[in-house]
């Protein structure tokens, strides 16, 4: 990496993105880990805990060094361990319609329609075990967040 590059990239913060539905048991896992990781005041990391991914966010991603987006997964899409991080493409397939909720992928390709440039991003899902009403996680996905959490701390050590 050339040395601009370098420094233009130490300038730039790494961004995680926790989103959820607090009130919906496990689908608010995402803003749990988030709340946890702001505690970590990690300088050079900044965190979101919101409800949704919307387009607004396109000037954050934009910006940011790279990005780690957090949220829940139905048992089906999270094999064993119970969670996965995966890096994310840096093009979508094609097109996808943007409303006022979107995928991480519309973001990244939305960022990099408006403001000429895609961070390198990630996914971490964490199993979720039940989206009933509730404020409390499921005690199965709650034992998954220590695992899920040092997967946060090895990914912010990649920096």
């Amino acid at each position: 990496m050339s040395p601009p590059a370098r420094q233009q990239r130490q300038r730039r913060p790494d961004l995680l993105i926790g989103w959820g539905n607090s009130l919906r048991q496990d689908d608010g896992v995402g803003l749990a880990i988030a709340e946890q990781v702001q505690g970590w005041n990690r300088p050079g990391l900044k965190v979101l805990a919101i409800p949704q991914l919307t387009p607004e966010l396109a000037p954050q991603l934009a910006d940011a060094a790279r990005v780690l987006f957090v949220d829940a997964a139905l048992a089906a899409g999270c094999p064993a361990p119970g969670w996965t991080l995966e890096q994310l493409p840096r093009r979508s397939p094609g097109p996808q319609p943007l409303s006022h909720h979107a995928s991480p992928g519309a973001l990244l390709q939305l960022a990099g329609s408006l403001y000429g440039r895609t961070p390198p991003a990630w996914q971490l899902l964490v199993r979720a075990h039940s989206c009933e009403l509730g404020t409390e996680l499921t005690a199965a996905t709650a034992a998954l967040l220590p695992e899920a959490l040092a997967a946060v701390g090895r990914w912010c050590g990649d920096a």
